[in-house]
């Protein structure tokens, strides 16, 4: 006899269904996983409509299309670099009048089509940038709504302070975090541009949040956090005592302070 729920992993050979219209397969990082949304992107993206709009129409309906594609499962998977390249050469081939069996002029580069207009492009929003904006939705959630049941969730099994949370494990949310670390290698610290929320101060980290200003405490005074015994010590915790209380030794004065 088969039960039902055998197809969910229990028999560790199958783990596939549908959540809220999303397919959530067992490896979301596969080209297959992929296939319904560039399907989907191909139906919309119709030979038909190259051969019924001018470029302007091709124009607006590739603006149109981003903004009703698969947001949803975007927003959660971090989609594979070959997925995307993939969407964005159909993109492109719509947008100079082809398909995947033509071979067009191309018109404009599709550099220009996705810079800015500030830029001199065509304001086009790319797919890379659509995606990762979208993942890191959820960090900003995590960092100002610690009162939702998001923060709850993570919290429970990451801990209370970003900071502290692992990127090494092969689970989604420290797939979001590997990109927040991308981004700071490449000069832009998304988390220094988010202000979190003090409330009571009881799950706010005296010295690993940005509560008091654009840096942490750790980084702004490093010799300090040295001295700290503990490190996720909250911000009520803190200001409830002498500040050198949970030091390993008073601080000494000149670099110390």
């Amino acid at each position: 006899m088969t039960w039902p729920w055998s197809r969910y992993c229990v028999n560790g050979f199958e783990y596939q269904f549908k959540y809220l219209g999303v397919k959530v397969e067992e490896c979301m990082s596969r080209h297959k996983a992929w296939d319904d949304v560039i399907l989907k992107l191909r139906s919309w993206l119709s030979k038909w409509k190259v051969k019924t709009l001018s470029i302007g129409g091709r124009l607006t309906l590739l603006k149109l299309v981003l903004g009703a594609s698969s947001l949803y499962t975007m927003s959660i998977f971090k989609v594979p670099l070959c997925v995307l390249k993939d969407m964005e050469s159909i993109q492109n081939r719509f947008f100079n009048g082809g398909d995947s069996s033509d071979k067009k002029i191309t018109w404009v580069a599709w550099d220009k089509v996705l810079a800015s207009k500030e830029k001199g492009g065509l304001g086009v929003l790319s797919f890379h940038a659509l995606n990762r904006a979208l993942l890191l939705k959820w960090v900003w959630r995590f960092i100002s709504q610690d009162g939702s049941m998001w923060f709850r969730v993570i919290s429970t099994l990451c801990g209370d302070s970003i900071s502290s949370h692992s990127i090494h494990s092969s689970s989604n949310w420290c797939s979001i975090l590997c990109e927040v670390q991308v981004l700071k290698s490449k000069g832009f610290d998304f988390l220094s541009h988010c202000i979190r929320r003090i409330g009571d101060c009881n799950s706010t980290c005296f010295w690993l949040d940005a509560w008091k200003g654009d840096k942490i405490f750790r980084e702004a005074f490093p010799r300090l956090f040295a001295l700290e015994m503990n490190k996720q010590i909250s911000v009520a915790d803190k200001m409830a005592m002498s500040l050198q209380s949970t030091f390993r030794r008073p601080a000494r004065s000149g670099s110390e302070q």
